[in-house]
């Protein structure tokens, strides 16, 4: 009995001493294989090796680990984003700050001679007047631009009827197009529905039709229709206007651009660039066509009703 009692004890001994080497191999390969797979996260590797035993508590680790990693990763990178937008965004409030600024000086020295005649005194003062405006309304949209880009605006998009919208939109340019006899027309059904934010999406159609009369010559015509299709409500603001390149297309969106046989036209171009942005913030997007000499044609698409 005394012996059995011993071989039992040695035999337990020795499942001791096993488990305990087998526990310190267990953890020594555990910790290198953690080391490894943080060594290649601060090396910055875009792939990192993750074990293909997904039950082992080794690999479901690592898997968190590369999730981490994954999220860090991308959270370094819209940093890096967001300051080079910073950085373009500067430098454009910069250049386009400067313009009207050197003219308000240029203005005011004229201004300040003494022996200036009064006709030239009350002309230096209406250019200074309108380099003034010009600085208002571009300080106005660079601050609703900030607000949109950096999510301080936020849009809330609810189900509504669109002909109010538009009738809306026309009312607030119905005075610019009446100065240059521009025709307004408009097709839209009354119970035409769509997902929008009344506020937000009444300044981008009113942008891109104060564009479609600025550049429509006197007695043209604008007309805005309105339709559904497969999972949108599309708007469609078509004008009889000099038309746009279509190797521009893009371009036009972007911040502040402005082609170079319009740069006499007053505006600042941030319109469509606001357009774009607050549509695109409510999961919707806007194209053109256009054809030079014979108009251009944004179409606004909104999500429809579900």
């Amino acid at each position: 009995m005394s012996d059995l009692l011993f071989y039992i004890g040695c035999a337990m001994i020795i499942c001791a001493i096993a488990g305990a080497i087998l526990l310190r191999w267990y953890l020594v390969t555990y910790t290198k294989r953690l080391l490894h797979c943080l060594d290649e996260m601060i090396a910055g590797k875009s792939d990192l090796t993750i074990g293909e035993e997904e039950e082992l508590l080794m690999a479901k680790v690592e898997v968190k680990l590369r999730q981490l990693y994954e999220v860090l990763r991308q959270e370094k990178e819209q940093t890096q984003r967001d300051r080079e937008s910073l950085e373009s965004t500067i430098s454009d409030i910069s250049h386009q700050v400067k313009t009207p600024i050197t003219n308000i000086r240029i203005y005011q020295g004229l201004l300040s001679r003494d022996n200036l005649p009064l006709e030239h005194r009350r002309k230096f003062l209406r250019q200074l007047e309108s380099q003034v405006d010009r600085l208002d309304a571009l300080m106005e949209s660079m601050i609703r631009m900030s607000r949109i880009e950096v999510g301080i605006v936020q849009v809330n998009p609810v189900l509504r009827t669109v002909s109010p919208l538009i009738e809306e939109a026309i009312y607030q340019v119905a005075l610019k197009a009446k100065e240059k006899q521009i025709q307004i027309k408009v097709k839209c059904a009354a119970h035409l529905k769509a997902i929008f934010d009344k506020k937000w999406t009444l300044e981008a159609l009113g942008n891109i039709l104060e564009n479609g009369i600025k550049y429509t010559s006197a007695g043209g015509a604008v007309m805005v229709t309105a339709n559904t299709t497969d999972f949108f409500v599309k708007i469609r603001i078509e004008d009889t206007g000099k038309g746009i390149r279509e190797a521009h297309y893009t371009k036009i969106f972007k911040r502040f651009y402005r082609e170079e046989d319009v740069q006499q036209e007053e505006g600042i171009g941030l319109g469509l660039f606001l357009a774009q942005e607050i549509i695109r913030q409510q999961n919707g997007y806007i194209d053109v066509k256009s054809q030079l000499g014979k108009g251009s044609a944004f179409s606004v698409y909104l999500p429809a009703e579900a």
